[in-house]
């Protein structure tokens, strides 16, 4: 191994813990909810809500059509696909009994940086 390849290895590395140290230090100061991602029993919530919704009579934020179908629970799924279409808030409890408020839209973001996959 080359010793220009050693030195953007070591690099890399150093930009990985660089990332990890920051995501701790947010996770401490309170700046990011834990876990930085959405929950699957958080998904199945909200697709549930909104599809039970939808069932109601409730307009889509999209185009059943352009999705092939007029099933509430792919409708659903699809709204929280497009980027957080849905206005809704997920309330978590932590363990020392605070409850966190964060908007549908800013986890889909924060899953995004962590590249979990709806």
């Amino acid at each position: 191994m080359s010793s220009s390849n050693q030195a953007s290895n070591s690099i890399l590395k150093e930009d990985a813990l660089a990332g990890i140290l920051n995501t701790i230090n947010d996770l401490v100061k309170g700046k990011l909810t834990y876990p930085p991602r959405i929950t699957k029993y958080e998904l199945a919530r909200i697709v549930a809500a909104r599809a039970k919704q939808l069932a109601m009579g409730a307009q889509p934020l999209i185009n059943p059509q352009e999705l092939g179908t007029y099933d509430p629970i792919d409708i659903a799924m699809e709204e929280v696909r497009r980027g957080g279409l849905l206005p809704f808030i997920i309330v978590r409890t932590l363990p020392n009994g605070k409850h966190v408020r964060i908007r549908l839209k800013d986890l889909l973001n924060l899953s995004k940086e962590f590249d979990v996959k709806i």
